[in-house]
C-alpha cells in the first residue's frame, strides 16, 4: 500500500468552491384581487455560470482562462468549451471523442487504443488534464480518466497556463467540469446498444433535497461493456459520481463531490509495424483487428476514486473567497506483450513483455480571493491565490522478451517468462502563490499576472534516491479591445514551466523545462445571435529540453528546443431556428529546432500540418417531422510522421452522423422519451491514426454504430 499524502500537506487544505453565478430566486408573490388571495409558485431563474450547464454549443463564460468567470469574448487567450449538449448529440464516450471538433487539439494520438488513456496533443505538444480546475496527476501507467457522461463541460485552454495552475506543459490544458447539483429536480435513465457488442446503461438524477432548496444533490452513474477493435479484446467500465451542495444563503455554497470508477478491462494498447499497415508488405496488408499481443495475458485493470470539495463565499459585491480541493487515488495492474523488431520476411515479429503494478494517492487544493475595486477610471478584478499539489506513489515494473509471432498466422499461448521487477517510489510536492489583475478602461481589458512556484520531486529506484528542488517564476500579460459591434482583437504573452527529473553527467539536477508563447487573435460575438467566432496566430517555444550528451554517452544535457507556430479558427453557434454548429481549422508548423540526437529540423511524431472539422446538428421544424433531429460532421487530419520522420502516415477524412427522435412530440404520453442513433466513421474508413516507431503504428477506430433509448423527466 502506498504512503498516504502527508499530514503536513493535508493540514493546508481548507475548503474550496466554484461559485454558481448568475442565479436569482424569485420567491412567492402574492396578488390581491377583491377579497381573494392568489399564491404563485416559486420560480427559479438560472443564468449561465462559468461552470454550469449551457444550452446549445455556445458558452458565454469560462473559469479556466482566468479563474474569475471572465466572458470568453473578453478573454485574451484561446479557450474552447465543449458543452454537455454537444457531447450528448455526438455521443462522446471518451475525452478524446469529445475533443474531435476542437481546434488545436490532436485527439486519439494512439489510434483506437487511445480509449485506455486520454492521449492528445495541443498545438503540437503533449497536454495535461484537470478536473474542476485541479490537476489530475500522473505516474508511470497511472493516468486518471473520467468518463465524459460524468461531465457538464470540457474546456480547452491552448497555450501556457502555468501562471494560474503551476507546472504544466506549454501546449495547453484540458479542464473537465463535473456535473453539479441543480436547483431544478430532474431525472434521466438510458440504455444503449451498438456494434462490437456494446451494452450500456446510465442514469443522472438531481434536484433539491429539502423544501427550502438549501440542500441539493446529483447522482450520476454509467456501466458499459464492449469488444475492442483488436481481436480478442474487451473493455468494461462502471462508474458512479455522487455530489451534494449546501447553500445556507445566496452568498455561501459548499459542494462535496465523489467519484468511483472501475475499469476491469480496457482495449489493447499494442500497435502493428509500419510495414503492412502504412507501408507495403509482400505478405499482404495487416488487418486493423490484428493482435500481436497475447489475448489470454493482455490485461489492464484500473480502480480510481476521488473526493473533492468546492466552497464559495461572497462577503459583499466586491470580495469573494473560493476554495477547491481534490483527493485522487488510482490502482493499476498492467500486463502487455508488444512488438519490438520485424524480421526481413515481413511476417515474424519479435516481441517484448511489460508488467507493472501501480498505486498512487494525490491531493491538490486551490484557495482564491477575488476583489473588485476601482482606482480612478480603472476597474480592477484582482485575483490572488495559494495552491498546492502532492502525490505519493510507487510502481513495481519490469520488461523482458517474449516469443516471436507470425503476424499473418498468429499462434498464441507459448510460454512467456515473467521479467524481473523493481520498485520505484515517487513523491512530488508543489506550492504556488499567484496574483492576477484584470483592468478595464472603457472598452480596453488588460490582464497582468505573475506566479512563484516551489516544486520538489523525489524518486527512489531499488533503494537509490534522486531529488530535485525547483523554483520558478512565470508571468502573463494580455491586452484586448472590444468594439461595440462585438469584435475584440487581442495580443498576449504567457510562460510555462515543467520540472524534470534526473541529473546530468556532473550530477547537477536538471532545470525545469521552460515555455513561452506570443499570441494575437480576434474574437467576434455578434449582437442578437448566439454565436462566437475566434481566430488566433501563435508562436510557441519550449526550451531546456533533454537531449543526448555527445561528450558523455548515457547522459543528457539541456540544450534541446522545439517550437510551434500556427493559426486556429473556430466557430460555435446555436441559432434560433434549431441549428447547432461547431467548426474549426488548424494550421501547425511544429519542429525540433535544437537537438543532439538527430531530431533537429524534424516534426514531432503524430503532429499534422492541417486539421479541419465541421459538425451540424439540426432540429427539424414541427411542420416537417415533429421531434426529429439530424446531425452530420466531417473531420480531416493531415498527414503525420513517426519520431524519426522516416514514415509518413497518410491524411484522412472521416464522417460522423446522428439522428434523434423525441417520441413526446408525436405522443404526449411519451414526453421525455427519445431514441438516438450515432454513427462514427460512417463509411468505415480504414486508416492509421499514428506511427511512433517502425513497429508501433496504431489503426484508427473503424465504424461504430450505437442506438440508445433515454427517458428524462
Amino acid at each position: 500500500m502506498t504512503n498516504r499524502v502527508s499530514v503536513s500537506l493535508t493540514a493546508l487544505m481548507l475548503a474550496a468552491a466554484t461559485p454558481i453565478a448568475g442565479k436569482a430566486i424569485v420567491g412567492k408573490a402574492w396578488a390581491q384581487e377583491g377579497s381573494g388571495t392568489i399564491s404563485l409558485d416559486t420560480i427559479t431563474v438560472e443564468g449561465e455560470s462559468a461552470t454550469g450547464p449551457v444550452r446549445g454549443y455556445v458558452a458565454q463564460r469560462s473559469a479556466t482562462g482566468s479563474k474569475t468567470g471572465t466572458p470568453l469574448a473578453e478573454t485574451a487567450q484561446s479557450v474552447s468549451v465543449v458543452t454537455r449538449d454537444q457531447m450528448t448529440q455526438q455521443n462522446a464516450q471518451s475525452l478524446n471523442e469529445a475533443l474531435r471538433y476542437t481546434p488545436g487539439v490532436i485527439p486519439e494520438s494512439r489510434g483506437a487504443g487511445a480509449s485506455r488513456f486520454d492521449l492528445f496533443k495541443i498545438r503540437g505538444f503533449d497536454a495535461v488534464n484537470y478536473l474542476n480546475g485541479l490537476r489530475m496527476q500522473k505516474m508511470n501507467w497511472v493516468s486518471p480518466q473520467v468518463d465524459p457522461y460524468m461531465l457538464e463541460r470540457v474546456e480547452v485552454l491552448r497555450g501556457p497556463s502555468s501562471v494560474l495552475y503551476g507546472q504544466a506543459p506549454t501546449g495547453g490544458m484540458v479542464n473537465q467540469i463535473s456535473k453539479l447539483p441543480t436547483a431544478t429536480r430532474f431525472g434521466e435513465v438510458g440504455v444503449q446498444f451498438g456494434n462490437n457488442q456494446q451494452r450500456q446503461a446510465s442514469f443522472d438524477l438531481g434536484g433539491p433535497i429539502d423544501p427550502e432548496g438549501r440542500f441539493l444533490y446529483r447522482l450520476t452513474g454509467i456501466g458499459r461493456m464492449e469488444n475492442g477493435q483488436i481481436a480478442d479484446t474487451e473493455a468494461e467500465r462502471f462508474a458512479i459520481a455522487p455530489a451534494i451542495t449546501f447553500k445556507p444563503s445566496d452568498d455561501t455554497s459548499l459542494t462535496l463531490l465523489g467519484l468511483h470508477q472501475r475499469d476491469p478491462k480496457a482495449n489493447a494498447y499494442v500497435g502493428v509495424p509500419a510495414i503492412g499497415s502504412v507501408l507495403y508488405n509482400p505478405n499482404g496488408r495487416l488487418s486493423r483487428r490484428t493482435n500481436v499481443s497475447e489475448p489470454n495475458l493482455e490485461s489492464f485493470d484500473r480502480t480510481q476514486s476521488s473526493a473533492g470539495y468546492l466552497f464559495s463565499h461572497r462577503f459583499d459585491d466586491a470580495v469573494t473567497l473560493r476554495m477547491n480541493g481534490q483527493w485522487f487515488r488510482s490502482d493499476i495492474d498492467y500486463f502487455s506483450v508488444f512488438g519490438s523488431t520485424l524480421a526481413a520476411n515481413g511476417r515474424t515479429l519479435s516481441r517484448s513483455v511489460s508488467i507493472s503494478h501501480d498505486e498512487m494517492d494525490a491531493f491538490a487544493f486551490d484557495n482564491q480571493l477575488e476583489w473588485k475595486f476601482n482606482t480612478g477610471p480603472l476597474s480592477h478584478t484582482l485575483l490572488t491565490g495559494f495552491d498546492a499539489q502532492a502525490s505519493d506513489g510507487y510502481f513495481v515494473s519490469g520488461t523482458g522478451t517474449a516469443p516471436a509471432i507470425d503476424m499473418f498466422a498468429p499462434v498464441y499461448g507459448r510460454a512467456i517468462t515473467l521479467p524481473a521487477t523493481r520498485r520505484t517510489d515517487v513523491t512530488t510536492r508543489q506550492y504556488g502563490l499567484y496574483a492576477q489583475d484584470e483592468i478595464r478602461l472603457g472598452n480596453f481589458v488588460a490582464t497582468f499576472a505573475g506566479r512563484s512556484d516551489w516544486a520538489q520531486n523525489k524518486t527512489t529506484v531499488a533503494g537509490v534516491r534522486s531529488e530535485t528542488d525547483d523554483h520558478a517564476l512565470t508571468g502573463r500579460a494580455a491586452l484586448l479591445y472590444r468594439f461595440d459591434n462585438g469584435i475584440a482583437p487581442y495580443v498576449s504573452f504567457a510562460q510555462s514551466f515543467t520540472p524534470l527529473a534526473g541529473t546530468d553527467a556532473t550530477g547537477r539536477a536538471f532545470d525545469p523545462e521552460r515555455g513561452v508563447q506570443y499570441e494575437a487573435g480576434i474574437k467576434y460575438q455578434p449582437a442578437g445571435i448566439n454565436a462566437l467566432f475566434s481566430a488566433a496566430v501563435f508562436d510557441l517555444t519550449r526550451e531546456n529540453l533533454l537531449t543526448t550528451d555527445l561528450a558523455n554517452r548515457g547522459f543528457s544535457v539541456q540544450v534541446g528546443e522545439a517550437r510551434s507556430r500556427g493559426v486556429e479558427l473556430e466557430a460555435k453557434a446555436s441559432l434560433d431556428f434549431g441549428l447547432n454548429l461547431a467548426a474549426s481549422y488548424t494550421y501547425l508548423d511544429t519542429q525540433y529546432t535544437r537537438d543532439n540526437s538527430g531530431l533537429q529540423g524534424l516534426v514531432p511524431a503524430g503532429v499534422p500540418r492541417h486539421m479541419a472539422s465541421l459538425w451540424l446538428y439540426y432540429d427539424l421544424p414541427a411542420s416537417l417531422v415533429p421531434g426529429l433531429s439530424v446531425g452530420a460532421g466531417v473531420r480531416y487530419v493531415g498527414s503525420t510522421f513517426n519520431t524519426n520522420n522516416t514514415i509518413e502516415v497518410p491524411s484522412v477524412a472521416l464522417v460522423d452522423a446522428a439522428l434523434r427522435y423525441d417520441f413526446g412530440k408525436l405522443v404526449p404520453q411519451l414526453k421525455g422519451t427519445a431514441l438516438q442513433v450515432n454513427v462514427k466513421n460512417l463509411f468505415d474508413k480504414e486508416y492509421v491514426g499514428a506511427c511512433y516507431t517502425s513497429t508501433t503504428c496504431a489503426y484508427g477506430q473503424g465504424r461504430v454504430i450505437t442506438a440508445g433509448l433515454n427517458y428524462r423527466w
